[in-house]
């Protein structure tokens, strides 16, 4: 089975003083497990995931996909802005707000 068959639900996400805790479950047909996201650090519980849910990857393969599926599922991004573009999406972006104060007057 590969990583990104598996299903991962119930992402809980909890911030304490800067201080950020994640759980989630993996599901598999007929199969199920509750994880925190700490666990992604430690090479003996990916090795158990890859063991548990039969995975083909390597276990630090298994952790990079399932990091990206806790971003994914979390919809985390970021706003920022940087490059050789960085000064028109600035002014772009400040154009459109101004744009848009004139829409609801």
């Amino acid at each position: 089975m590969k990583t990104l068959q598996l299903l991962l639900s119930g992402l809980d996400i909890t911030e304490d003083e800067y201080s950020y805790k994640a759980q989630f479950i993996l599901n598999a047909p007929g199969k199920s497990r509750g994880y925190q996201i700490g666990d992604l650090d430690c090479n003996h519980t990916l090795s158990e995931i890859k063991t548990f849910f039969n995975l083909d990857e390597a276990p630090d393969e298994i952790g990079k996909m399932l990091m990206e599926m806790v971003m994914e599922k979390a919809n985390i991004g970021t706003n920022i802005v940087e490059g050789e573009n960085y000064g028109e999406t600035a002014n772009r972006k400040h154009v459109e707000r101004a744009a848009k104060s004139f829409d609801l007057s």
